[in-house]
């Protein structure tokens, strides 16, 4: 099959799966709509401070996988052979369609989440470790400081950046893609970053002090 073709196939493919979105479905199950609760954003945060942790972290492993499996059968198919993944566009390519499709979902009328799972799921394909990793850094500094955005940040940007700076100029073309996801899920998230300047953040409390009787 040409590459353009393949191309264009992951593309629509992966932008169509980025559409199903995690936090609408689990909201629907517990008879809500996210999309008019909280920051009214449909994603992990906004989850875990509508409907608690349990359904947050449920959310978040739902569009992890969301983006991972597209993302890892792109992989293979650009590879070239079944045991040569050393070339990660595919990889990529899928990532940031799903993570388009996410954000801006044509069966939402283009009002999606922010790409933050989507991104997570990505990185744990192409850097497991530094990914652990760094969900595990900006999960603590979520839970020290509250500041859902902040944390997030911390987990998206440290494996994407250690790739950009794995990658060096030896593919150019991996590395467009690795810089666009990541810009996408920043532009996403600018309001967020007005707030964060302003100090009027909304605040992501995952140990709420229980009230005294």
């Amino acid at each position: 099959m040409p590459l353009v073709w393949k191309i264009i196939i992951t593309a629509v493919v992966s932008y169509f799966i980025g559409n199903i979105n995690a936090a609408v479905i689990l909201a629907r199950l517990k008879h809500g709509d996210i999309r008019k609760s909280g920051s009214g954003n449909p994603g992990t945060m906004n989850v875990v401070r509508t409907y608690g942790k349990l359904v947050g972290i449920l959310c978040l492993i739902l569009d992890a996988v969301k983006a991972a499996v597209p993302a890892f059968f792109a992989w293979w198919w650009f590879a070239g052979t079944p045991y040569d993944l050393s070339d990660k566009f595919g990889l990529y390519l899928s990532g940031l369609a799903v993570v388009v499709g996410h954000i801006w979902p044509v069966t939402m009328k283009f009002r999606g989440g922010k790409g933050i799972a989507c991104i997570i799921g990505i990185s744990l394909l192409a850097n497991p470790i530094v990914t652990l990793i760094s969900f595990a850094a900006g999960l603590l500094f979520i839970i020290i400081f509250k500041i859902g955005a902040m944390g997030s940040f911390i987990m998206i940007f440290t494996p994407n950046i250690y790739e950009a700076i794995m990658l060096g100029t030896s593919a150019p073309a991996v590395s467009a893609l690795v810089f666009a996801t990541v810009a996408l899920a920043l532009f996403a998230h600018r309001s967020n970053i007005v707030r964060l300047f302003t100090g009027k953040e909304n605040l992501t409390v995952f140990f709420p002090k229980k009230k005294k009787e």
